[in-house]
C-alpha cells in the first residue's frame, strides 16, 4: 500500500460531507422515517456520482456499499496534518483494504499527470494532495487496526499552509457527517 490510501479515503470523507451536508436528511416534525431514508439514499447516490468523476476516488466509490460507513479523524500538526480513517464494522476491513489498494495505485498514477489532465480528472481534494506532494510535502502512512493513517508534513512554511488548508477541508467535511 502507499501514501494514497488514506488520502483517497479522506476524499471519500469530503464527498460524504458534500453529499450529506444539506438539510434533506434532517428530521422535522413532519418528516417520516421513509422520507429520511429516501433522502439519505439520494445523497449517497449523489456522492458516489461525484466520486466516480475522479480518477482516484472512483476506485473507492465502486466499493462503498460493501465498506461503509467509515470513521474519520483529522489532527493538525506543528508541521502538517494527520488523517485517520477506518471501518466501523471490522468484518468490512478486507474490502476496505482492497478498495484502498486500487485507490492508492490510481493516486500514484496521478502524480505523473499533466497539470491540465489533473484539473479535469481529479476532484479538488485529490488535486490539493497532489499539489502539496509536488511542492515537497512528505507523506508517511500505515495501517491501523480498523483502517489507515496518513501524515503529511513539510519544513517549508508555504507547504505547511497548504497542508493546514487540507486539514481544515477534511475536518469540515468530517464534522458535517
Amino acid at each position: 500500500m502507499s501514501r494514497w490510501i488514506v488520502a483517497s479515503v479522506c476524499a471519500l470523507t469530503i464527498a460524504m460531507g458534500v453529499a450529506w451536508g444539506g438539510d434533506a436528511a434532517k428530521p422535522t416534525a413532519t418528516t417520516t422515517t421513509n422520507e429520511m431514508k429516501a433522502a439519505s439514499t439520494d445523497k449517497m447516490a449523489a456522492m458516489k456520482a461525484e466520486m466516480m468523476k475522479c480518477s482516484v476516488c472512483k476506485n473507492f466509490a465502486a466499493h462503498m456499499d460493501e465498506i461503509g460507513p467509515i470513521t474519520s479523524d483529522v489532527a493538525k500538526l506543528n508541521d502538517g496534518v494527520a488523517m485517520m480513517h477506518g471501518v466501523k464494522d471490522p468484518s468490512k476491513l478486507a474490502a476496505y483494504r482492497t478498495a484502498s489498494k486500487a485507490t492508492s495505485e490510481a493516486g500514484m498514477a496521478s502524480m505523473t499527470m499533466t497539470e491540465e489532465l489533473a484539473k479535469t480528472q481529479l476532484c479538488s481534494f485529490c488535486q490539493d494532495i497532489r499539489t502539496a506532494m509536488k511542492s515537497g510535502a512528505k507523506m508517511s502512512q500505515g495501517e491501523t487496526k480498523t483502517g489507515d493513517i496518513m501524515v503529511l508534513t513539510s519544513a517549508d512554511p508555504a507547504v505547511q499552509t497548504q497542508l493546514n488548508a487540507l486539514a481544515d477541508k477534511c475536518k469540515m467535511m468530517a464534522e458535517a457527517m
